[in-house]
């Protein structure tokens, strides 16, 4: 189903082959992909819905067999006036050393597998968990880990008892909260370098990492 509330809604439509109701409910699993090997990720969609909801939206995708398939992409309507001027992005030139390992920390698998997949496009190598305690079980079996990347609003634990837990097993280990803005007054006392916000694109990421690692 949609979202509720105000949303900006793109879709798009294609004739082809459409999906079966078995295909449509893995759609968006990360690595799921019905092409032949080597001929597709299975990264697409789940990216596309990663970043909607990443965003506070949604996608949902109207399809049957022989039909083709329409993909709406819901985003939320924003009331502020655009800045008048407006400001070019500036690309990180800094490439990560060779072998650079962070880990990525998120209960949202489809949040997770666009994260990873940014840090793997900048360079770097890439572990994933999905909670807190199996960060704490890969940060033992990965002693070169060099930086964590921790969604804060987690079940469990959040990215701050995670934080902790990561200091003292590995002090000074940097890490990188991602937030959304509900999460701010939690992170008062941290660093705003070590925080980026949700929703980030390839170039913020690369800026906040660039900044942790050095």
């Amino acid at each position: 189903q949609p979202p509720s509330g105000e949303h900006v809604m793109l879709s798009v439509s294609d004739d082809g082959s459409g999906m079966s109701d078995q295909v449509l409910a893995r759609v968006f699993e990360p690595f799921f992909t019905t092409k032949a090997v080597g001929k597709g990720s299975g990264l697409g969609l789940s990216q596309v819905y990663g970043l909607a909801k990443q965003s506070g939206g949604g996608v949902t995708i109207d399809t049957a067999v022989g039909q083709g398939a329409t993909i709406r992409i819901f985003l939320p309507r924003a009331h502020a006036k655009p800045a008048k001027e407006i400001i070019p992005l500036t690309m990180v030139s800094a490439a990560p050393l060779p072998d650079t390992k962070v880990l990525v920390v998120d209960d949202d698998e489809a949040v997770r597998a666009v994260t990873s997949g940014i840090l793997a496009d900048l360079g770097y190598c890439v572990v994933e968990a999905g909670s807190g305690g199996a960060a704490l079980d890969l940060l033992e079996e990965h002693p070169d880990i060099q930086a964590a990347v921790l969604d804060f609003a987690m079940p469990g634990m959040n990215g701050g008892e995670v934080a902790r837990e990561l200091a003292a097993r590995r002090p000074g280990l940097p890490v990188l909260f991602a937030t959304g803005y509900a999460d701010i007054e939690a992170l008062a006392a941290t660093s705003e370098d070590r925080i980026i916000h949700k929703p980030f694109n390839q170039n913020d990421l690369a800026a906040k990492l660039s900044l942790a690692l050095r």
